[in-house]
């Protein structure tokens, strides 16, 4: 009976130890959600690539890559637990934080007291800077005489380019599409980023160093070419560097679309440029 207490015990213990390191993590939760998302979807492309091509290699006598079989397993059993359970939480706390911006958009007094339980609830929920960005707009639209004591709001001198480049709404995918509005989302955007510019890199350094081996002792210099085992061809691999017709198309498609995550130039930043450049 004893032991079975302190069991029940330490166990009590334990999750409230992660509970609370996971309350004081609360200003982290949206970004550490958003990494664990974007790992998700790393895990994911790997385990198709993976099984798609470099198991399969007609080379596969002579490489490693049946030696990360089961690590790749672990990683699909993992990416799907993630994805049942993560990835919901993450586009709840996207979800919360759009609504945010949205709402501190406006210059309304009847509209910040009609959303003020939705703007509490977002800003404990999100924590960090927000309460400060809230208390701040009511104080700039006459809600507050002044900000709570001990809260201020830091200004950083401006958004620098990458700042604004992970944060943009209007990306030039957005501009393209319009229609879309899951492309105005930062956080669709951001993810896009990330993934884009994780296949731009593994396929420019498959390409100029090389992914796979001549024999299991070899260090990984032979670039995978994608074209021959898309034609089916007798070796999958070639000495780096090498650049197949494939494997080209696939760095053109990902450096396109992280170029298209990029701020679209508006007309309305257009015209303050003119003005600008007439003052001068």
């Amino acid at each position: 009976m004893a032991a079975g207490k302190k069991r029940k015990k330490s166990k009590r213990g334990l999750k409230a130890y992660f509970e609370e390191f996971w309350e004081n993590q609360r200003d982290r939760h949206l970004v550490i959600l958003g990494m664990l998302t974007v790992l998700t979807f790393a895990m994911i492309l790997w385990a198709i690539a993976f099984f798609s091509m470099f198991s399969s290699n007609a080379q596969q006598e002579a490489n490693s890559w049946a030696d990360l079989t089961a690590v790749t397993w672990v990683g699909v059993l993992l990416a799907f637990v993630l994805l049942l359970f993560v990835i919901p939480e993450f586009f709840h706390y996207l979800g919360v934080r759009n609504s945010l911006v949205d709402m501190l958009e406006t210059d309304s007094r009847a509209e910040m007291q009609k959303n003020k339980k939705e703007l509490d609830e977002g800003a404990q929920l999100l924590a960090g800077a927000w309460p400060a960005k809230i208390a701040a707009k009511r104080v700039e639209l006459g809600l507050r005489r002044d900000m709570p004591e001990g809260m201020s709001l830091s200004d950083t001198g401006g958004d620098s380019l990458l700042s604004t480049w992970l944060n943009t709404k209007y990306s030039r995918l957005a501009q393209r599409f319009p229609e879309s509005d899951l492309l105005k989302d930062a956080g669709i955007n951001k993810l896009i980023i990330f993934s884009s510019l994780t296949g731009l890199v593994l396929f420019v350094y498959n390409a100029l160093i090389g992914l796979a081996r001549e024999t299991v002792t070899s260090p990984r210099n032979m670039t995978v070419d994608f074209t021959s085992i898309m034609n089916g061809g007798e070796y999958n691999a070639t000495w780096a560097p090498h650049f197949d017709l494939v494997g080209v198309l696939m760095i053109a498609i990902f450096a396109a679309i992280l170029f298209m995550t990029g701020p679209a130039f508006t007309d309305e930043d257009e015209s303050e440029s003119d003005s600008i450049q007439e003052e001068e």
